[in-house]
């Protein structure tokens, strides 16, 4: 184990409560534990340059950016939701004329098919960064690629759902 690892290791276990009431307060769909256990997680992939010298404010500031990931991730799935909803079954506040609900229902039906005939890794690594809202280093060293690679993948999937978006 990497000396800046036990370092956050250490800070963890002292700041765990702390933490846990942090995580509340920022207000994400996640359970605190739950975030606490992707915390633990990232500290175990902490590289050991630069060395850590402020433990508590490094593990701080790691279990922020955590939570405003999470916060984003939760906003697009929620509006998502809204968008999907809206389509479906139409609301109050955004009415669409049925043309335009028939439209909007046969792109989403093309996109979705298309997402679904994206090879593999090419689907997974969009499915990691731009639904679960994994940065792509992470999407990268999860798939076992480099960068550039995953970099790639992403571009490729992304001019497949546009094209299968625009018909």
């Amino acid at each position: 184990m990497s000396n800046n690892v036990s370092i956050l290791n250490k800070a963890f276990a002292s700041e765990r409560n702390a933490l846990g009431r942090l995580f509340q307060k920022m207000g994400t769909n996640v359970a605190p534990d739950d975030l606490l256990q992707t915390l633990w997680i990232r500290i175990q992939r902490v590289a050991e340059n630069p060395p850590i010298h402020n433990g508590k404010a490094y593990l701080f500031r790691l279990a922020s950016n955590l939570a405003i990931d999470q916060g984003r991730v939760d906003a697009r799935v929620q509006r998502l939701q809204d968008e999907a909803r809206s389509i479906l079954y139409g609301d109050e506040t955004n009415t669409l004329d049925a043309e335009k609900a028939f439209l909007a229902r046969e792109e989403l039906e093309r996109v979705i098919a298309a997402a679904k005939n994206l090879t593999e890794p090419t689907r997974t690594i969009f499915w990691l960064n731009r639904i679960k809202g994994m940065p792509m280093g992470d999407v990268a060293r999860t798939m076992g690629v480099s960068r550039t690679t995953a970099d790639k993948h992403l571009k490729c999937a992304i001019a497949q759902l546009g094209d299968a978006r625009d018909g």
